[in-house]
């Protein structure tokens, strides 16, 4: 029922409309706003609170509780903690780039040297409090970019020459098709929904033009396999791999809001992108890969029999 369903969505221009349209909003968008790139990417200023280790293992709450005190009169973009190699720890308080620190860092140095002081509560303690302005001068370098734009068009070439040696030249021409409008699509939904542009956005899309592959190929290997007297369309109705897809994005899917339900939220928007590739990737698989491969495969076969029924001038004279 399924695979029917699946298969009778074979309007390829319908669905490049609707894929066309995604990609143009998010363009209009983009151009408009421009990319939402991530906090972590953009200037910020830092407050640090260096401790050393011990005080750090068992008595960090009441250092956050003491640096709260301070910094929640003022706007913490995010908190991260970092534990180094040695005796220091830190605890890192980012704002943004027009934030001032100087008051705050003065204050909490003068809290500092009287909790610490000899006979002081936290007597023993070493606590270190300091202050820098990050600059980002290119929120992504252009060369990552490129990297994964080569990367998504190497892998559809190379694609295409395999699955065309393997099967038929109309089955890599579906390949390729699939996995540059999985990745296109994945990207533009990305930028159309201001999700925060990480380099983990340029995995996430990479990934989601390798499942669109090997969804595509499934489909297409299972229709290769099909030997029955059928037509076209019944070979696709029957080949779509709607339970290998499902079970892959069920499986992978799991695993991804498992990851985004524990993890920090750098990982977390990691995980929510290569969600969005995943989804793309099914839905190019179950959807626009049937619609591209019917009409090239109805081409195919006219051409063949077109081609198996021509009768040369020569011959056509000899038997008149």
């Amino acid at each position: 029922m399924m695979n029917k369903l699946c298969a009778k969505c074979k309007n390829v221009t319908f669905l490049s409309v609707i894929i066309a349209i995604v990609v143009a909003l998010s363009i209009v968008i983009t151009a408009i706003f421009g990319v939402n790139y991530a906090k972590t990417a953009s200037n910020q200023n830092t407050l640090t609170v260096s401790v050393n280790r011990y005080f750090y293992d068992n008595r960090l709450a009441d250092v956050q509780a003491e640096c709260e005190k301070e910094l929640n009169k003022l706007s913490i973009a995010y908190t991260y903690h970092g534990e180094m190699n040695g005796d220091e720890c830190e605890l890192v308080y980012v704002f943004s780039e027009t934030t001032e620190l100087a008051a705050a860092k003065a204050s909490l140095q003068a809290t500092f040297a009287e909790k610490t002081k000899d006979g002081g509560a936290w007597d023993g303690a070493f606590i270190n409090v300091s202050t820098a302005k990050e600059q980002a001068l290119v929120n992504i370098p252009a060369a990552q970019f490129v990297k994964a734009a080569v990367a998504v068009a190497v892998f559809a070439v190379l694609a295409f020459i395999y699955v065309a040696l393997r099967y038929r030249l109309y089955m890599g021409v579906t390949a390729s098709v699939a996995i540059l409008t999985g990745a296109i699509f994945t990207a533009a939904v990305i930028l159309l929904a201001r999700i925060p542009f990480t380099s983990a956005c340029l995995y996430a899309i990479v990934i989601s033009a390798v499942l669109s592959a090997i969804f595509a190929i499934f489909t297409l290997n299972k229709i290769r396999a099909d030997n029955s007297e059928t037509s076209a369309e019944e070979k696709l109705e029957n080949g779509v791999a709607t339970r290998e897809i499902a079970a892959i994005t069920a499986f992978v899917g799991g695993a991804l809001v498992l990851v985004g339900a524990i993890a920090t939220w750098s990982v977390r928007w990691f995980a929510i992108t290569a969600l969005i590739g995943l989804l793309s990737a099914s839905l190019i698989g179950l959807l626009f890969v049937p619609a591209v491969y019917l009409p090239l495969r109805k081409r195919e076969d006219k051409a063949a029999a077109n081609k198996s029924g021509y009768v040369g001038a020569e011959s056509q004279k000899t038997q008149d």
